[in-house]
């Protein structure tokens, strides 16, 4: 019986040792990872509305896409929107960012997690994809063969319904921006 107790009591006094390691270390680098995350944020955000010096404070929406929004100022005038999105595309939950500016105009967008297949759906994070975005104005369209025109984006290869999903959220982002958002926009001011 005594040998089965000493190894016993030695593995949990190294197992409660690491657990009081981690413990402490958690502690005093969650205010460092928790600072790192929002710089993260903040700097997507101004690579999807460019130009911003600052933004309001997030507004929290209650839809099943819509998460946040926040309105982006140069100086003390408001520039446009960013608009947080979470859709569904092959697999639940690609959050991505996305600028709108005071014309209804998407300037930016930014996926920010996903977890599409490798090679096929994340290539959403590709720039050349991420740029057909820009300067649509809702009503986007997915083709699958031809080419763009205004208010239309090329689908990728073997990832048409990830797109899709991705132009959902962008169309309804813009019309959520355009009712709800810029109308009030002068209402807001950065912190």
């Amino acid at each position: 019986m005594q040998d089965m107790i000493r190894p016993a009591l030695a593995l949990f006094a190294i197992t409660a040792i690491f657990t009081l390691i981690l413990a402490v270390t958690n502690f005093l680098t969650i205010d460092v990872i928790a600072d790192a995350r929002e710089q993260a944020r903040l700097s997507s955000m101004s690579y999807v509305l460019p130009n911003t010096t600052g933004f309001s404070a997030d507004v929290d929406v209650d839809d099943a896409n819509i998460l946040s929004y926040a309105v982006g100022f140069s100086g003390s005038e408001p520039i446009g929107v960013v608009v947080q999105m979470s859709v569904s595309g092959w697999s639940p939950n690609m959050v991505f960012l996305l600028g709108i500016d005071i014309n209804g105009t998407v300037t930016g967008l930014d996926i920010i997690a996903h977890t599409e297949t490798p090679s096929l759906g994340s290539r959403i994070t590709e720039e050349t994809y991420r740029h057909q975005f820009i300067g649509t104005t809702g009503d986007v369209r997915v083709l699958t063969r031809g080419n763009a025109a205004e208010n239309e984006v090329m689908a990728i290869t073997g990832a048409t319904i990830t797109v899709q999903a991705i132009t959902d959220g962008v169309n309804a982002a813009v019309e959520f921006v355009n009712a709800a958002v810029l109308p009030n926009i002068q209402h807001y001011s950065p912190q």
